[in-house]
């Protein structure tokens, strides 16, 4: 039954999703007396409820327009006067049937359908009561929409609340122009969170590339001289300043993968990225006590390898084949061996004789190609069958493969995060792969110089301190230090049953992370990790190396730890300002080892937990592949026309309507889009309190005071330069 005090108008036209909405003539100052009090009519953002049958459709005002219009009779002998037309356009988002919202709908109204305005019944099965009952039983396992994000300026007094499962449980983005609030919406909703006194743990980390957020979670004690938590959350802050030695954020640099080695050191494609690898490999394998017979078995097979891939393409790589083989026999004869021999027999039935008899006719081989009378009588082709007959009876020895199949060397892979030494991985293992490599020629060392020259300068700049240690000394490698690492940024806490390194061997301050471990440190609801400091040119590594370890740790956590353990640590990563290090790329040439990772994360993460919140100002230079996993959307004001387009692009297009207001959205009011909540909606978010350092900077006080504050460049700057001022 429709009350005819709440009818607004009829429908003159219907479109997809859009419906044209004639206003009764009746309707003064539009506005319209209710029962339930005096309401506004088509208010922007405001509901409107169209009955169609058993069902009522629900929908958004878009759009209001006056048309007068004037009737010519059909003698054309009179004109009446002009009459106004009030019409209005409304985006169709819901149905509710049997007082159950639910977004889309299935059945579409008729042309002249009355149109009545959304009386609080309506309102509360769309966005909930506007008081939960305190003993309001909530299902763990199905929340619903239970945490308010703020209040909508449209609908006085309705607060509007977000289903957390569905806003963490399948990525967001907060999206903005600068100075429009994006920082204060993410702090403001972990605070929210907090605040249900049912909640009892989360696990939130923020990549805090501007150093905006301690101040939203932590107070400063000027009597104790140090930072306390606020209440109800349990926040551990990590600082990028090399001066906070006993917090600062360190990354042993052996937790770095293959990859991270790579797009840190700029390995190009060739021959830089092989001598890499292969002196990474090296490195850890001799780090970790790893035999000698396997080191010269992994040596064995390296050397056949490249004598093969060389043999049968033409007679000028026979040169170089000659050369492997001479430097092979140089060092069998240089390296004390005797303990070798005997294993290597006893092991794999090779003896030396053999060896050196496989070595001598590779290098007689080589020598007929070589030979300017022997050749084209003997092609290279001949070579390949002569070379396949002297060191495949070796290889199949060796690997139980024949020559030119493929093998799995034994021995650590160099993604393994396992501890290898830095200077001998520069000035042994590296030198002694280029030697391989250069075969008595210089083009190796010539081809892998930008690449040495960086690795060089990364090793020794103060910089990286946080990543490779200082240039003199070694960064300690304790028991469980990749477990105390992961326990310290998902903020999980000590492990009482396993026993740490002491001080002796892990000195304090060396590694922050394994001090707070051995310290018993308790677990922390909110890991923030400050960027801000941080070198740019390390920032994409950084981010990319934090990412893959939470996530590979996760995807470990679910194969190894019972059936039900995927997703059993539900982890939220917030990317701020993340257009810094996922840009969508400009060309298909363009790596970029961060947006490989997250949009990875983007793409797999759900399912072990691990959800994003892209926190943006320039969602136009964002990666594609993220902002499209994201299910969820919180719109500040976007003022960019590439921006604005860009977002209008990736959102469904029922949204189309709605998204014009968002070049004049007002600071800290923001569009709600998605499954997060129940239906699109306006809303100002509640304050954050306190609030994060990102304030506007007050220009007109400052050139008005009539005394300047102080500023203290000096010790600004001895700091900057690292200068020890005492």
């Amino acid at each position: 039954m429709i009350s005819k005090d709440f009818e607004i108008g009829r429908i003159i036209a219907i479109d997809t999703a859009e419906v044209s909405i004639e206003l009764n003539s009746d309707i003064k100052g539009m506005s319209r007396s209710t029962y339930e009090g005096p309401q506004e009519v088509g208010r922007i953002n405001s509901y409107i409820i169209i009955p169609v049958g058993a069902r009522r459709l629900v929908g958004m005002v878009t759009r209001v327009v006056l048309v007068e219009e004037a009737e010519v009779r059909a003698d054309r002998t009179m004109v009446t006067l002009p009459t106004s037309r009030r019409l209005m356009k409304a985006t169709i988002i819901g149905t509710i049937y049997k007082n159950m919202f639910s977004q889309g709908i299935s059945v579409f109204p008729v042309l002249d359908t009355p149109v009545v305005l959304a009386s609080q019944q309506d309102l509360d099965a769309v966005f909930g009561p506007i008081v939960l009952s305190s003993d309001t039983d909530i299902i763990p396992e199905k929340p619903g929409f239970c945490i308010r994000i703020g209040d909508s300026p449209v609908m006085e007094g309705r607060p509007i609340r977000i289903d957390p499962d569905a806003f963490f449980g399948k990525h967001a983005a907060v999206i903005g122009s600068t100075g429009s609030g994006k920082s204060c919406t993410i702090a403001s909703l972990i605070q929210a969170i907090h605040e249900d006194q049912r909640i009892k743990r989360t696990t939130f980390i923020i990549l805090d590339t501007n150093g905006e957020y301690r101040e939203a979670f932590q107070r400063y004690n000027q009597n104790s001289q140090s930072w306390e938590n606020i209440p109800h959350i349990k926040c551990l802050y990590i600082p990028s300043d090399p001066l906070k030695k006993n917090d600062r954020l360190v990354i042993p640099y052996w937790f770095m993968n293959a990859d991270d080695f790579i797009r840190l050191f700029q390995a190009s494609k060739g021959v830089q990225r092989p001598v890499l690898l292969e002196a990474l490999r090296m490195a850890r394998n001799e780090a970790q006590n790893t035999s000698s017979l396997t080191n010269f078995r992994e040596e064995l097979i390296c050397e056949f390898n490249r004598i093969w891939s060389l043999s049968g393409k033409d007679e000028k790589t026979s040169k170089d084949i000659k050369i492997l083989a001479e430097g092979l026999k140089r060092r069998l004869e240089k390296q004390d061996l005797s303990e070798l021999w005997e294993e290597l027999q006893r092991e794999y039935n090779i003896t030396k004789s053999e060896l050196e008899s496989a070595i001598k006719n590779i290098m007689s081989i080589a020598s007929k190609l070589v030979d300017k009378d022997t050749y084209p009588n003997y092609v290279p082709s001949d070579a390949r069958a002569d070379i396949r007959e002297a060191i495949d009876p070796l290889f199949m020895k060796l690997t139980g493969l024949a020559i030119g199949q493929k093998n799995n060397n034994s021995g650590r892979s160099p993604d393994a995060p396992s501890y290898f030494d830095k200077v001998k991985f520069r000035n042994r293992h590296l030198e002694q792969v280029l030697r391989r490599e250069e075969s008595g020629g210089p083009r190796a060392r010539d081809y892998t110089g930008t690449m040495l020259l960086r690795i060089d300068r990364l090793l020794s700049d103060k910089r990286f301190d946080f990543l490779f240690g200082s240039n003199n000394e070694m960064l300690p490698n304790p028991e469980h230090v990749l477990a105390a690492f992961i326990r310290d940024i998902l903020g999980i806490g000590s492990c009482d049953s396993v026993s740490l390194t002491d001080e002796t061997l892990a000195p304090k301050t060396k590694l922050p992370f394994y001090d707070r471990q051995r310290d018993k440190e308790n677990p922390a609801d909110l890991v923030i990790l400050d960027l801000s400091l941080l070198a740019a040119e390390v920032l994409e590594n950084v981010t990319a190396l934090l990412g893959r370890l939470i996530l590979e740790f996760l995807q470990r956590l679910g194969e190894q730890n019972g059936k039900y353990s995927r997703g059993s640590l539900p982890v939220v990563l917030v990317l701020e300002e993340a257009q810094n290090y996922i840009q969508q790329p400009k060309s298909l040439e363009e790596e970029s080892i961060s947006r490989a990772i997250f949009e990875r994360i983007a793409r797999e993460g759900r399912k072990y937990g691990l959800s994003l919140i892209v926190c943006s100002q320039r969602p136009s230079e964002l990666s594609k592949t993220v902002l499209a996993q994201c299910s969820s959307f919180i719109v500040h004001r976007l003022q960019n026309p590439e921006d604005l387009r860009y977002f209008k692009e990736i959102v469904p297009g029922i949204y189309g309507p709605l998204l014009g207001q968002l070049s004049s959205l007002a600071p800290q009011v923001a569009l709600i889009l998605g499954e997060c909540v129940p239906a699109p909606t306006l809303v100002k978010i509640r304050e954050a309190n306190p609030a994060p350092k990102s304030h506007n900077p007050k220009f007109y006080k400052y050139w008005t005071q009539e005394d300047p504050p102080k500023i203290n460049v000096e010790d600004i700057c001895y700091k900057w330069e690292e200068k020890d001022r005492s």
